[in-house]
């Protein structure tokens, strides 16, 4: 019953850190201040493009849009999925034989 209670408690504990760093991080505005530099940077396009339109300079979209997507990839990470795509392939493809020769014995 002590071993119960020592991973209860562990847990518990666990999930209280998370909540305090989710709580004080929305106290202190973290989440506002990220939405507000966006905001700014924003803004700063739309003086750069209505300045640009104002001295006749074509305008391109892709001048003003800042693509925020971060690509992750690398060796390791490509190696993961191609790795954890086989072992899906394999499961799968066990499943399915295990199925058909069960239903191979239903069937008869």
């Amino acid at each position: 019953m002590d071993k119960k209670y020592r991973v209860f408690r562990w847990i518990f504990l666990f999930f209280f850190v998370i909540f305090l760093t989710l709580y004080f991080s929305q106290l202190t505005g973290y989440y506002e201040f990220k939405n507000y530099q966006k905001m700014t940077l924003t803004e700063e396009q739309i003086v750069q493009f209505e300045q640009d339109i104002k001295d006749g300079k074509e305008v391109d979209i892709k001048n003003y849009v800042v693509d925020t997507k971060k690509d992750y990839q690398n060796k390791f990470s490509n190696m993961g999925v191609k790795l954890s795509s086989g072992i899906s392939d394999l499961i799968k493809n066990s499943v399915i034989k295990i199925f058909s020769s069960i239903s191979g014995f239903v069937s008869e």
